[in-house]
């Protein structure tokens, strides 16, 4: 199934939310993805997370910060790690992680049991540990929805897409 724009995910509905979409909010890069976490924020989506997506999240956005700011030429994290005092320059990325944490979401701790789902979704739809991850969460806890502007979830059988379209 082709993705569905994520303005049209119904109200009362549960969505994960994927690290790209909680990058292109903080970024302010997306409006979608922003209004998406003011619902979640009020209650009208249940947005669900896990916190290793979070973790995902607050990992790039150092780097974006860091390339911003011109620490780091190339945004990759061998740069990174080769100016370890550049870090402590670093603070916008974690105050957008606080802001994500206080938007009313979800989070979810990874579990053994969804380490080994993850294995079974690797191997039948060719999916990155990351996504693997993921899709085993969804469908362990039932949630039928995924907000991502990532293409590899296409593959995907059993879930449906919510892509953002201001991208």
């Amino acid at each position: 199934m082709d993705p569905l724009p994520l303005s049209r995910l119904p109200r009362g509905s549960r969505v994960f939310l994927d690290a790209n979409v909680l990058i292109y909010a903080a970024g302010a890069s997306s409006k979608e993805c922003d209004e998406l976490l003011a619902k979640c924020s009020q209650q009208q989506i249940t947005g669900v997370c896990l916190y290793e997506t979070l973790n995902e999240a607050t990992h790039r956005l150092m780097l974006l910060e860091a390339r911003a700011k011109g620490l780091i030429r190339t945004g990759q994290v061998k740069e990174l790690r080769e100016h370890p005092r550049a870090v402590r320059q670093l603070n916008d990325f974690w105050r957008e992680t606080e802001r994500l944490l206080k938007q009313n979401l979800l989070f979810l701790p990874l579990t053994e049991q969804l380490v080994r789902l993850a294995q079974r979704e690797r191997q039948l739809f060719s999916l990155l540990t990351n996504d693997s991850m993921i899709v085993a969460c969804m469908r362990r806890y039932g949630i039928p929805f995924l907000a991502s502007s990532d293409r590899d979830f296409e593959r995907v059988d059993g879930i449906t897409i919510y892509r953002p379209g201001d991208l």
